[in-house]
């Protein structure tokens, strides 16, 4: 699931860039916070399962690799779209801009919402 959520956003945050689109962009950074969400849930229930032994120590450090890795991905897709965002703007404050677009934007809970849904973050 978290696959389909990473293609989603590089799909997005690509499409906004080639196009300068504000509203593709706009739609990265809620879910970028999915993912992040998914990663911490994922990580948790993966610790849950190396305590009862239902997965080695092994197996543990290349599913938290590729977890940060997917995490990663998504926080440069945020990086990409913030920049979209700003150069429409003509802002050069990223990290201003993708605090304000958390706190500010009505639509920013909605979209989270939606992909939180989509993607069955509970």
């Amino acid at each position: 699931v978290i696959s389909a959520a990473v293609n989603e956003i590089l799909e997005l945050s690509m499409d906004a860039f080639i196009n300068n689109d504000r509203g593709k962009a706009s739609d990265v950074e809620p879910l970028e916070q999915v993912i992040d969400d998914m990663k911490e849930n994922m990580r948790t229930s993966h610790v849950l399962r190396m305590r009862n032994g239902e997965c080695s120590m092994e197996m543990g450090f290349v599913w938290s690799d590729i977890l940060t890795n997917f995490e990663r991905v998504s926080d440069h897709c945020s990086n990409i779209a913030g920049c979209v965002i700003d150069t429409a703007a003509h802002n050069l404050n990223l990290h201003e801009t993708l605090g304000n677009f958390k706190r500010n934007d009505k639509n920013f809970e909605t979209k989270y919402k939606m992909y939180a849904e989509k993607y069955s973050i509970k």
